[in-house]
């Protein structure tokens, strides 16, 4: 059995990795195009400088090799190891231009990686002292990153399953690449009107066009960086704070039911799975986190219930921003936070954590253990969920990566606890970074060690790719062995 799956093994193309590569490069050039422009409106001439040097490097290795003939079909090894490429990349061109901004390596690269991969952690502690392109530029690529991932680890290796099948069957194509061609361009259009609804209607509250710009791009792509040195906790509670919470719950949601929404009306996504899963969180949480804010501010309702709203609408899209002080909150509110963030938004968008869908699979899969102990032993039940088969491989892909997930979290905490971190507040820390959430217990900061940036930093991109495409990366066969 196992001489018979290595002989159908194929290791990655040289060319076909090299040829994407190429094409993502040149993507990315073009999206660094838009900090340039901004650079150059606001005067700051350096990292203008910067920025054609990132764009001239991308371009001189993009067009050579974009051009380069390969095969048409994308082995899923190759498509994950792509991915995981390009996010380890990118952060590093742009320290490029971030380093200008007063930063050293160490900060400047966590600060991208945090960028891209949609976290939000920061070891800055003066943001609004930084130049505005260096504050457009971090939630651009925050934007970026978000739609990234979304595309790209979707519509590049889009496989049938119950998440899939959800997203696919409404484009009524025939082949893989249509497919997934065709559903990286809705969920593009999809990404870039939500986004200007969300500037235009922000702007108008707020009266900000930058502060608009800014908080909007982080928040649809559940980013959570600020233009603030006390993120939105800078911005007075009022309206504007709420329109932006308000965009950012729309990030968590299944990027593909708004398609479906405007295709086939509101029905069908109020039968989705994700969905309702996804706002029964955020009003659970909600009432937890008012209740619990509510005893330790000694029974100031209001202040409680805006507040627990807002945190629970953070923490559960995992987008990061803080309406109030995390490392001032008790023992048992924080644990509850974590709990949100573990679970996370949904498959299909911009946010993080072991996803909706996989919790659901998890809980489903209980009830069928619980299920068969009173069947007979030739009874055959079907593993469904939400109308739809799950198949034994997805099944044991969801558990899976929540096993590596929390693998991820344990060994990373054990770390911290090494270097002397309160325990809670180093968990915290943890599974913010690996949920890509970016809330901060007050642990990241620049004085950290450098080896515990370097462990928040994987975690972002383990959380972001969801592990497995950089354990292909790491994977002997998936670089030597026969070649398709």
């Amino acid at each position: 059995m196992a001489e018979g799956i290595k002989s159908l093994t194929y290791a990655v193309r040289g060319k076909v990795i090299l040829k994407y590569l190429g094409q993502l490069a040149l993507m990315l050039a073009v999206l660094t195009l838009v900090p340039l422009g901004v650079s150059i409106y606001f005067g700051d001439y350096n990292l203008s400088y910067r920025y054609l040097i990132v764009i001239a490097l991308l371009c001189a290795y993009g067009f050579p090799t974009a051009l380069l003939e390969v095969p048409g079909n994308l082995q899923i090894n190759e498509a994950l190891s792509i991915i995981a490429l390009i996010f380890l990349i990118s952060p590093l061109l742009m320290t490029i231009p971030v380093m200008e901004s007063g930063l050293e390596f160490t900060d400047a690269l966590f600060e991208t990686i945090s960028a891209i991969t949609t976290t939000g952690l920061t070891t800055l502690t003066d943001v609004e002292s930084r130049p505005k392109t260096f504050l457009f530029a971090r939630a651009w690529m925050q934007w970026y990153g978000g739609l990234g991932i979304i595309i790209l680890s979707v519509a590049l290796f889009m496989r049938l399953s119950i998440a899939t099948r959800r997203l696919t069957e409404p484009l009524s194509t025939d082949s893989f690449i249509s497919s997934s061609r065709t559903f990286a361009r809705q969920m593009l259009v999809v990404y870039v009107i939500l986004t200007a609804v969300a500037v235009l209607a922000v702007t108008a509250i707020s009266g900000d066009f930058f502060l608009a710009i800014t908080h909007v791009l982080t928040g649809v792509s559940t980013g959570g960086f600020s233009s603030f040195n006390d993120n939105l906790a800078g911005i007075p509670p009022g309206m504007t704070q709420s329109a932006i919470l308000f965009f950012t719950m729309f990030g968590a949601i299944p990027f593909p039911l708004f398609f479906i929404a405007w295709k086939s009306g509101l029905k069908n996504v109020y039968k989705d799975v994700e969905f309702i899963g996804l706002f029964a969180l955020i009003v659970l949480f909600s009432l937890l986190l008012t209740i619990l804010l509510f005893n330790q501010w000694g029974g100031d309702w209001q202040n409680a219930l805006y507040h627990g709203v807002c945190t629970a609408v953070s923490a559960q899209t995992t987008t990061g921003f803080n309406t109030i002080s995390v490392s001032e909150l008790n023992p048992v509110t924080k644990l509850v936070i974590i709990i949100s963030m573990i679970i996370g938004g949904s498959t299909a968008s911009s946010a993080g954590g072991i996803k909706i869908l996989r919790l659901l699979i998890f809980f489903r899969l209980m009830q069928l253990i619980f299920q068969r102990t009173t069947l007979p032993s030739h009874a055959v039940s079907k593993q469904t969920l939400g109308g739809k088969t799950i198949e034994n491989d997805e099944l044991q892909r969801a558990l899976f990566l929540i096993i590596l997930f929390f693998v991820v979290i344990i060994v990373s905490w054990l770390i911290f606890l090494f270097y002397g971190y309160e325990p809670l507040d180093a968990l915290f820390e943890v599974v913010s970074a690996t949920a890509t959430t970016g809330l901060s217990s007050g642990v990241t900061q620049h004085g950290m060690p450098t080896a515990l940036k370097a462990v928040l930093a994987v975690d972002m991109l383990l959380g972001r790719l969801e592990i497995i495409a950089f354990l292909v990366l790491l994977y002997p066969r998936n670089w030597f062995g026969k070649r398709a």
